[in-house]
């Protein structure tokens, strides 16, 4: 497995980092904590900032983000930045601390080269492990180590941890002389070690911990607070950091509407089908409930209490808290998730990536015992559809795979049980040959991931009773089949949350949204898990979504509701009155079914009035950020049966001539540097960093008293007595601080070379008095120095290489097919999240807009798709449309415009515009990394125009912002081209 520093991960890093500067490692003290904080609160933008009095940072980040190799590599960055050596990491499950120590040995090489520095786990299991943790972990004070404990073994009086041992010369526990160390404590999944037995003990520690979770507990005592980073659900999944999720229900009796809650006496929510589809409706008292299910005509409710209704007819509905199911059951689900399997295994295996499928059963016997129903009939029909499939035209490749299935006993090897208590096994002496290949498959799914992934494994399929107890799951697991009811306290997103980390390749590369070059329909094409629920899962999608929705501070996704809301500490009367502006100003809708309020028009743009900003008050910025537009226009969880829906019809006789404009842009390009002249690249960042400002850092005095009515430590005064002198060890230092600082650029993906980092610092005009200073104000300085001569040098150096008539078919073909027949229709998500609508009707766009409905994300994207300019410039408009995904390479990231305009003049003369919205009101508003990815299209554009074979066809582009007409934006554009004609 390749292991790489994600940027969100060292964000979260250097959050933790920066909040830390300041704090008082000594005497952990709460109060010093919440100065820290309220600090780093006053520079940094958090969705929450809810202070507690204890000594907490919590961390958010979403299942399946690599949460545990992120606290890991934050126990190396406190060790190497504040000199802190002792840790213990809590979790709630033996299979959990299990990973966690697969983990710390799977990176313990990755981490070495990092830090050049080893990890010493520790785990608590009997005399020998007593015996370490005494000698070592509590002994060796100067070792890095951590201690590795389930809340079980310490949260009891009689624990081993919590009695005396001769070993430690005092009278004091085990755990209490742990306790004395101050180690600093990471709580993995906070929402499971919130018992008063566990904190009564953990609270002895009285130190620094930080909590990591992508569920924190609802209970005001332990609810997420002084909250340092969030990748919540929304987030994660905007940021392409997690696959999609494509649930999938699989009817037997469809006939049965399905009570899914009674909302209050006067309501209740029921589930039906509608072709297979489901669907859910609020039905009142004395409401008929035909529409519902034909059998139930003339009846209607006549009495609602928690979990049943009455009818008129005498009949009773009920919620249903638990099922078994029946046997037929069973072979639909298996049947659908063999065929699903199959379906995306053909696609990805010619990507190099193994796909994985994970069920979720009853019980062992279901699978290992006498008669075992659920493995028996996976064989079957695995062996059935197998069959079928092989008589497809298949790679010679695949085939050869699929020759592995059984081994030279003709047994089927593609499937095996992962059950508590297996790890057991591997120890055990075997008594044939099949607890042989058992153990040896268990020890592959506990232990040897990189195995199970491996294309020389036939193994594929994984039976577990409950996989999320038991601590397992994989990057590549596609299809995820629940065949057994989950109890009441198991969320529906933490049973997806087995499937939802990014795949890897066979070359242990992760597929993440830069490895297929920002293709998002390519991204999620590979990156997406089948969810496969029976009918008894009623509202299983939407129970999904208002978890996620729920869970998350990122808002604007289809729906809002309250609960969303309240994250931001609003209180009832803003909540209200926020939904009633918002219902006003036709950004919601109220589904009367869903009892929720559907997103129908971009709600960040109308949040821009002066009313909702005094209403909002000091919670403004925090909600507006949350419904700020996001580049990525999918939905996490989607009806994996229902694809056909949000289908935008393309118009016909626009799209054949649109066909030469959208073929020129999607012309293949290379990015070629000329003339990069590096001594000057260098010589313009030395001066740079030159004219930087770098006093030298004080020596601070800090007096503080202890109050002893308050049993608290209080500073009294800080003042500065002096400044450092880093001159002494500055030169010893300096060869160690330079590949930390290259290693610093190579985790934010701006790797440079150490002789280059060299050749800037040995330059003789560089001001070394700057480093002398200060090292870190003076190395983050240069950093800033280089990032932006670097952009500067490149985009006079950077241009294009056309293959002539050669075009992305990938990105071409999302209008058109292979012969070059125009698409009937375009799915709405590629377009955006919203259709323009008026008077609750879908507004129609101008006869020259290429789809026959205006999809937007942004109240200018609107107002462009709607606008009805015909001629401009003695040129007439012929053709205007929103593109989908058009992706230009730049050297900082791919850039997308999002309208292209074809006009003619009276000459026969095309312009092929292409322009980019901005919701900005002024030019300077646009953020900095924007300008620069602005910087490099247009270069782009400019070295196509001038591939371009037909020379009465010109390329144009320009940005256009929210106050600009589209005459302004190309009147500008053409009269430059016509500077620069004349100047040719």
């Amino acid at each position: 497995m390749i292991f790489e520093r994600q940027v969100y991960q060292q964000e979260c890093i250097g959050n933790v980092i920066s909040v830390l500067q300041g704090f008082d490692f000594d005497t952990h003290n709460a109060e010093n904590l919440k100065a820290c904080l309220d600090r780093f609160y006053s520079t940094h933008t958090m969705p929450l900032k809810n202070l507690s009095n204890k000594l907490n940072l919590d961390i958010l980040m979403e299942t399946g983000t690599g949460k545990t190799f992120t606290y890991l590599n934050l126990i190396f960055e406190l060790h190497r930045n504040f000199n802190q050596n002792k840790f213990i990491i809590f979790v709630p499950r033996k299979a959990i601390l299990e990973s966690v120590k697969q983990n710390i040995k799977l990176t313990k090489d990755y981490f070495y080269t990092q830090y050049n520095k080893h990890l010493k786990a520790y785990v608590y299991s009997d005399t020998k492990s007593q015996s370490n943790i005494i000698n070592h972990y509590i002994k060796n004070t100067n070792e890095l180590s951590v201690l590795i404990l389930t809340n079980s073994s310490i949260d009891k009086k009689d624990n081993i941890l919590n009695r005396s041992n001769e070993g430690l010369f005092n009278v004091e526990s085990i755990f209490t002389n742990i306790a004395n160390l101050k180690p600093i404590s990471i709580i993995d999944e906070p929402h499971l070690l919130k018992g008063e037995a566990f904190n009564k003990y953990f609270s002895q520690i009285d130190s620094l911990y930080f909590r990591f979770g992508a569920t924190f507990p609802k209970e005001k005592e332990y609810a997420l607070s002084n909250i340092v980073y969030c990748l919540d659900s929304i987030n994660a999944f905007n940021h392409y950091l997690v696959k999609q999720i494509r649930t999938h229900t699989i009817i037997q009796d469809n006939t049965s509407p399905y009570l899914i809650k009674a909302d209050n006496k006067a309501n209740a929510t029921f589930s039906y089908f509608v072709n297979g589809i489901e669907k859910q409706k609020r039905i009142t008292l004395n409401q008929d409930l035909g529409e519902l299910d034909p059998k139930f005509r003339g009846s209607c409710l006549i009495k609602i209490t928690k979990d049943k209704v009455y009818l008129d007819n005498g009949e009773i509905i009920q919620t249903k808290k638990s099922y078994v199911l029946q046997e037929s059951e069973i072979s639909l689900l298996l049947q659908k998730a063999i065929d699903l399997h199959f379906k995306k295994e053909i696609a990805l295996f010619q990507k190099g990536i193994k796909a994985l499928s994970l069920f979720f059963i009853p019980s062992i016997e279901d699978f290992r015992g006498e008669e075992p129903f659920i493995k028996k009939e996976f064989e079957r029909i695995y062996k059935q559809k197998r069959e079928e499939v092989l008589r497809q035209n298949l790679p010679q490749e695949y085939r050869e795979y699929l020759d592995q299935d059984f081994d030279k006993d003709n047994v089927l090897r593609v499937h095996q049980g992962y059950f508590s208590g297996d790890s057991l096994k591997l120890t055990k002496k075997k008594e044939s040959n099949k607890e042989n290949i058992e153990a040896n498959d268990i020890k592959m799914i506990l232990e040897e991931k990189e195995k199970i992934l491996s294309f020389q494994t036939p193994l594929r399929f994984i039976f577990s009773v409950w996989a999320l107890q038991e601590g397992w799951d994989n990057p590549n697991i596609f299809t995820l089949t629940k065949l057994a009811n989950s109890s009441s306290e198991t969320s529906r997103h933490q049973q997806v949350g087995r499937g939802l980390r990014l795949c890897v390749n066979s070359e242990g590369k992760r597929i993440t949204h830069s490895f297929v070059d920002y293709n998002d329909n390519e991204f999620f094409a590979i990156n997406y898990l089948d969810m496969i629920v029976s009918s008894k899962e009623r509202g299983f999608l939407e129970g999904l979504q208002k978890e996620i929705e729920d869970s998350s501070f990122s808002l604007g996704s289809s729906i809002l509701n309250r609960e969303s809301l309240q994250h931001f500490n609003l209180n009832e009367r803003q909540i209200n009155k926020f939904l009633d502006k918002l219902e006003d100003l036709a950004c919601l809708e109220f589904d009367e079914d869903r009892n929720v309020y559907a997103i129908i028009s971009p709600i960040y743009d109308a949040m821009q009035t002066e009313s909702i900003k005094e209403l909002l008050g000091g919670h403004y910025k925090e909600v507006l950020e949350a419904f700020k537009p996001k580049e990525n226009k999918h939905e996490y969880a989607t009806n994996g049966d229902n694809e056909t829906t949000d289908e935008i019809n393309i118009r016909q006789n626009l799209a054949k001539e649109f066909k030469e404009l959208w073929q020129s842009i999607n012309a293949k390009a290379q990015i070629i540097y000329q003339n990069i002249n590096q001594a000057n690249l260098i010589e313009s960042i030395v001066k740079s960093f030159n004219a930087e400002t770098i006093p030298k850092e004080n020596i601070l005095y800090e007096k503080k008293v202890y109050d002893s009515k308050n049993n608290r430590i209080i500073p009294e005064k800080l003042e500065s007595i002096a400044t450092k002198d880093y001159l002494p060890t500055l030169h010893k230092n300096l060869p160690q601080l330079l590949i930390e600082f290259a290693k610093n650029q190579k985790r934010s993906n701006e790797e440079l070379p150490l002789k280059f980092l060299l050749e800037i610092y040995n330059h003789p005009q560089l001001n070394k008095q700057s480093f002398i200073n200060s090292p870190k104000t003076a190395f983050e300085a240069l950093q800033d120095c280089i990032k932006e001569e670097l952009h500067k040098n490149l985009i006079q150096s950077v241009s294009y290489d056309f293959s002539q008539n050669i075009f992305s078919n990938e990105r071409f073909q999302i209008l058109y097919l292979a012969d070059g027949t125009p698409k009937q229709s375009i799915k709405k998500h590629i377009l955006g999240r919203y259709i323009a609508k008026s008077n609750g009707r879908d507004c129609i766009p101008s006869d020259k807009y290429l789809y026959d409905k205006a999809v937007c994300d942004s109240k200018i994207e609107e107002e462009i798709s709607l606008e009805n300019n015909l001629s401009i410039l003695n040129h007439q408009i012929e053709i205007f449309a929103k593109l989908p995904k058009l992706s230009i390479p730049t050297p900082y990231k791919n850039y997308e415009p999002d309208f292209a305009y074809l006009l003619k003049n009276d000459k026969g003369q095309k312009i092929f515009f292409v322009c980019e919205s901005k919701g900005y009101d002024k030019a300077s508003e646009i953020p900095e990394q924007e300008r620069k990815k602005i910087d490099y299209a247009r270069v782009f554009f400019e070295k196509l125009n001038e591939s371009m074979q037909d020379k009465n066809i010109k390329v144009l582009f320009n940005t256009r912002i929210n106050k600009q007409n589209l005459l302004e934006v190309l009147q500008e554009v053409i009269q430059q081209e016509m500077i620069q004609q004349k100047a040719t």
